[in-house]
C-alpha cells in the first residue's frame, strides 16, 4: 500500500538553497508543495510562479497553523533555525532544516530533544554524505576496503570575491564561527559519519580576512553573486562600505574518538571554480582515498591508492544522472524513509537526524573557544 502524500512548505523560500527543497517537491510524487514563506512578497510570488503556484505567506508562522502541512523546510538564515524549528514541532510537523542545525550546541541539543519528545521526524541538511561518492567511500569503509582510518584532510573554498556585497552570513550575530560554521560543518558531519567516531577535542584558527565589504542593504546571497560577477575587475571606488566581523576563512584540527586526526579548511574570499570546491581525503592502514565532490562543471570521483607505488585507481561511480534526478533520488530514497521512521522511532537511516546536527554543532562550538584561547579545546566540555 503506497504512503499518503505528504503536504510540504518551504520556509526561506526566496534563499540560494532553497531550490534544493523546491525541485524536490516537483519531481518526487510523495511530496507536494502546498505552501511557502518568505518575508518579501515580490520575490515570493516569482518563485511561486516557477514552482506550481504554491499558496505563499510573509509571516512563517502562517504556515505552522495550515493543518494540510505534513513537513516543513526551514532554509532561513541560521539563527532563524532553532525558533522557527521549535515553532514547527509544537505544531506537529516533520522538519528538514538546513545545515548547521543551529548556531549553539545548546540550541542544537533542544531541537533535537523536541523532535523526539514531539515524534516527528527530523532531518538536517547535511547532504554531501548522502552524495554518491561519499556513499561509495562509506561503502569501502564498512567492507574494510581502506583499513583503520588514521587521518581525513578536507577543504571546502566557496567563490566569494573579496568585493562580494555584505549579506546576514557575514555577520558574528548570524555566523558566530563563520565559514567553519556554515561550511566547513559540513566536513565536521563527514567525519563522524564515515568513522563512526566523535570529536574528541579540536584546534582552530578562524580569522576575518575581509574586513570591509561593500553595503548594498538587504541582499540575496543570489543577487550578490550575481552584482559581483559583472563587476570582474573588483572596483570599490565610491562605493558605501561596512565592517565584516564573521570568519571568512578558518582551519581547524580533531582528534577523534578511534585516534583518527581532521584537518578542515574552509574559506569564502577565494577566486575558485564557480560554486564550493569541497575535496576530501581518507587515509587508512590499507588505502588512501580521495574524494572530489564535484563543483558543476567537474565530474564527482572517487580514487584509490593502494601499496607504495602511488597509482591512483578510478572507484567507479552509479551513472552521474542531472542534478534534478540525483536530489530527487536523495529525497525519495533518503530523506522521506528518515522522516517517516524517525516519527516511528526507527533509526539507521544514512539522511543526517538532528542529532547529528547536535554532535556537530558541539565540535563548531568548541572550535570557537579554541580560536578565542589558543588552545585546544575539549568537545561537549
Amino acid at each position: 500500500m503506497a504512503e499518503p502524500t505528504l503536504g510540504f512548505a518551504v520556509i526561506g523560500a526566496t534563499g540560494l538553497f532553497a531550490s534544493t527543497y523546491l525541485d524536490a517537491a516537483g519531481a518526487v510524487p510523495e511530496l507536494e508543495l502546498r505552501a511557502i514563506a518568505a518575508r518579501r512578497e515580490q520575490p515570493l510570488r516569482e518563485v511561486s510562479a516557477a514552482y506550481g503556484h504554491p499558496d505563499i505567506h510573509t509571516r512563517w508562522q502562517a504556515v505552522l497553523e495550515r493543518h494540510d502541512i505534513d513537513v516543513v523546510a526551514v532554509v532561513t538564515s541560521n539563527a532563524e533555525h532553532c525558533p522557527i524549528t521549535l515553532a514547527a514541532l509544537r505544531a506537529g510537523k516533520h522538519v528538514i532544516c538546513e545545515k548547521p542545525l543551529a548556531n549553539t550546541a545548546a540550541d542544537a541539543r533542544a531541537m533535537y530533544a523536541a523532535a523526539v519528545a514531539a515524534r516527528r521526524g527530523h532531518v538536517v541538511g547535511h547532504f554531501m554524505r548522502l552524495s554518491e561518492p561519499v556513499r561509495m567511500v562509506k561503502q569501502l569503509l564498512d567492507a574494510d576496503e581502506l583499513g583503520e582510518v588514521q587521518a581525513l584532510f578536507a577543504y571546502i573554498w566557496a567563490a566569494r570575491a573579496p568585493h562580494e556585497p555584505a549579506q546576514w552570513w557575514m555577520t558574528a550575530a548570524e555566523c558566530p564561527a563563520g565559514s567553519m560554521g556554515l561550511i566547513g560543518v559540513h566536513f565536521v558531519d563527514l567525519a563522524r559519519y564515515l568513522t563512526d567516531s566523535e570529536v574528541l577535542r579540536v584546534f582552530a584558527h578562524l580569522p576575518t580576512l575581509v574586513t570591509q565589504r561593500p553595503d548594498l542593504g538587504a541582499i540575496s546571497r543570489r543577487a550578490a553573486n550575481a552584482w559581483s560577477a559583472a563587476r570582474p575587475d573588483g572596483s570599490l571606488d565610491g562605493l558605501p562600505m561596512t565592517s565584516v566581523d564573521a570568519s571568512d576563512y578558518g582551519t581547524l584540527h580533531a582528534v577523534l574518538a578511534n585516534g583518527a586526526l581532521l584537518t578542515i579548511s574552509a574559506g569564502q574570499t577565494t577566486f575558485t571554480r564557480p560554486g564550493p570546491l569541497p575535496d576530501l581525503q581518507v587515509h587508512g592502514t590499507r588505502a588512501s582515498a580521495f574524494v572530489y565532490l564535484g563543483d558543476g562543471r567537474l565530474a564527482p570521483a572517487v580514487r584509490l591508492v593502494r601499496g607504495t607505488d602511488g597509482a591512483l585507481a578510478d572507484v567507479p561511480l552509479r551513472e552521474q544522472a542531472s542534478y534534478r534526478a540525483q536530489n530527487a533520488r536523495m529525497f525519495r530514497d533518503e530523506i522521506i524513509p528518515a522522516l517517516r521512521g524517525r516519527a516511528e522511532g526507527r533509526e539507521g537511516y544514512a539522511a543526517a537526524s538532528f542529532y547529528d546536527g547536535w554532535k556537530a554543532a558541539e565540535v563548531i562550538d568548541a572550535a570557537l573557544v579554541a580560536h578565542q584561547t589558543g588552545a585546544w579545546a575539549d568537545v561537549g566540555g
